[in-house]
């Protein structure tokens, strides 16, 4: 009787090995699966979603550039965080002529080039606290900016994963709301509504800080005409990108 009960307790220890192993190979692999949607499930707890930028202004002022009206300037009002003692910002862009605005009624700001697929956001999105645009973590911003109650999910975005391959903090322009702006560059797939293809694309964000808010420029292509065009036309919108009061 004793060997027996001694055999059983030997083949309970054993299973528990075995559920305990099992457990920590499973586990092994969901974290090895990618490090992206493990950044993602930890920097979710610290990011809020990015939203479209709200507009105070009735109209924005769309102005063609010379010498052949290429380009346009777009400027526009931004409204500002609740108890701020400005009562607005002042936002500006330039861009191709031939992207058109969307938005408009909605009260946010984005453009798309209907030829390429090229789209442009003015998003904001709440900093976490004890943060600065300078300290932030760079995983911070593909979380906000692709989060599921974002501008971009909500716009009809399937993002299947995405990856921030490069962050660096610039110098701002002398009228800006800040001395210093955040450069970064995103990498991400989507899944296209129509027909269910993953398809690549790539982004160039362009932000400033005022008063605990991020604001952001967000210009976006596919991933097979980044580096022959759309990368160019993307680093010069985000280049042009300002906040100022």
């Amino acid at each position: 009787m004793r060997s027996v009960t001694l055999l059983l307790l030997a083949s309970g220890v054993v299973s528990s090995l075995q559920v305990a192993f099992t457990r920590r190979r499973a586990a092994t692999a969901i974290i090895a699966a990618g490090s992206t949607r493990a950044s993602f499930r930890d920097d979710a707890a610290l990011a809020v979603a990015a939203i479209s930028a709200r507009r105070f202004s009735i109209e924005p002022r769309i102005t063609p550039l010379p010498p052949l009206g290429a380009l346009s300037r777009y400027e526009d009002q931004l409204s500002t965080p609740k108890g701020s003692k400005a009562l607005f910002l002042q936002v500006r862009f330039e861009f191709p002529s031939q992207w058109a605005l969307l938005e408009r009624d909605a009260g946010g700001i984005q453009f798309v080039d209907g030829a390429t697929g090229l789209r442009t956001y003015i998003l904001q999105a709440e900093l976490p606290e004890g943060d600065t645009l300078a300290t932030v973590p760079k995983a911070w911003f593909g979380t906000s900016i692709f989060d599921q109650q974002g501008a971009i999910a909500r716009g009809g975005a399937i993002v299947e994963d995405f990856k921030v391959s490069s962050s660096k903090l610039v110098d701002a322009p002398p009228e800006a709301v800040g001395p210093s702006r955040r450069r970064l560059s995103l990498k991400y797939t989507v899944v296209t509504p129509a027909n269910q293809r993953v398809v690549e694309r790539r982004a160039v964000v362009d932000a400033y800080e005022f008063q605990g808010i991020a604001y952001m420029l967000v210009a976006s292509a596919t991933g097979s005409k980044w580096e022959s065009s759309e990368k160019e036309r993307c680093e010069r919108t985000a280049d042009s990108f300002i906040i100022s009061l």
